[in-house]
């Protein structure tokens, strides 16, 4: 599995388990459901970033 797959997936299992996991479990929804409404909701974040400066976010944060 290359880097890449992996953070998709690391992104993919976090948004899941932070966000929609809880409420679609409160809300009574089957597993296909909550896993189709985090990838909606995956596709959704990636749309909204400012990839330059998250970009400059992440070096400083490596840098450490």
């Amino acid at each position: 599995m290359s880097r890449e797959e992996r953070f998709k997936l690391a992104l993919f299992m976090v948004i899941r388990n932070s966000k929609v996991l809880p409420k679609g479990l409160e809300l009574g929804k089957t597993k296909k459901e909550i896993n189709q409404m985090t990838y909606k909701t995956m596709q959704e974040v990636m749309n909204m970033i400012d990839y330059a400066k998250a970009n400059e976010l992440y070096e400083e944060g490596k840098s450490g």
